[in-house]
């Protein structure tokens, strides 16, 4: 409406000016005539001007942002103050007024975080490496049942994940959405699920890892002697009957380990056990062939 307005107070102007000029017998109608000749040259000059105008409209049209909007344009964030229809005014966070033509703006890539439902929570935890494996299925579980429970924390997806290990600790990715918009309420409820972590992190008699070497003094116990040498005749026994599986296992070995390993593990309410496959199963079923088991002999 406050584009609208400007446009047609404008067009107003101009022809109240020129109806006045010709009552008043001024030449209205030559200068008319002169602005063709000059209207080239106007236009060149003018050329900036139209560009933000049609950014303006762009604006207008599309509707990435509107006023009062928080958003991020470019590599900068604030607050929109007005779209006007040669720039856009843009509160800072240092809170002063940032201008930006309509040309350039409408070509931004623009972020507006007033338009977000939810917000994201996404840390990496970095546990000691003396956190033994039940201690970090522990830590696994409560931190799930946290996150299911928490009634600010969007359940699907709440995910909590033992990723990998890294330079100095074992990390455990949570990955969630929190149902706020605004960054105050955002921070708040963070505060929460960081302490509640730290918490259960305490709770299983472990501890966040930071960069330091630690010295263990012990007696050198030297490699097993009696495994090692297990190890070396198992590779000798391969190597002499052909069943070396380097570079790759033969297809007949690939097929009999083939989902021997239980997966969820032994104790899950979703374990199921491999199960061996029938001959006659084998050959009609590739999916079945897979199913047989490693048999220790």
């Amino acid at each position: 409406m406050r584009l609208l307005a400007r446009v047609v107070g404008m067009v107003g102007v101009i022809s109240l000016f020129f109806w006045g000029g010709d009552r008043l017998g001024l030449p209205v109608y030559g200068l008319i005539a002169g602005l063709g000749v000059g209207g080239l040259a106007i236009a060149l000059a003018a050329q900036r001007t139209f560009a933000n105008f049609i950014g303006s409209v762009i604006l207008f049209i599309n509707k990435p942002v509107r006023v009062g909007d928080f958003c991020r344009y470019g590599d900068q964030i604030g607050t929109v103050e007005s779209i006007g229809l040669v720039s856009t005014r843009i509160r800072s966070l240092e809170r002063t007024i940032i201008t930006v033509p309509n040309a350039e703006f409408s070509e931004m890539k623009l972020d507006n975080f007033a338009m977000r439902d939810q917000r994201l929570l996404k840390t990496v935890l970095q546990l000691r490496y003396e956190t033994t494996p039940e201690q970090m299925r522990y830590i696994l579980v409560k931190l799930r049942e946290m996150l299911l429970g928490h009634p600010k924390v969007n359940p699907v997806p709440a995910r909590v994940r033992f990723v990998g290990y890294g330079a100095y600790s074992k990390d455990v990715e949570i990955f969630a959405y929190m149902d706020c918009q605004d960054q105050d309420t955002f921070l708040a409820m963070q505060e929460d699920v960081l302490l509640r972590i730290e918490d259960i992190v305490n709770a299983a008699g472990s501890g966040f890892a930071f960069p330091s070497q630690t010295a263990y003094l012990s007696r050198d116990t030297g490699l097993d002697a009696g495994r090692g040498g297990e190890a070396e005749d198992r590779v000798k026994q391969w190597r002499s009957s052909g069943k070396l599986p380097f570079p790759e296992f033969e297809e007949k070995e690939r097929e009999q380990l083939t989902d021997t390993l239980d997966y969820p593990p032994k104790g899950s309410p979703h374990h199921k056990p491999p199960e061996a496959a029938s001959d006659e199963e084998i050959k009609t079923s590739p999916r079945k062939s897979r199913q047989v088991p490693l048999r220790s002999h």
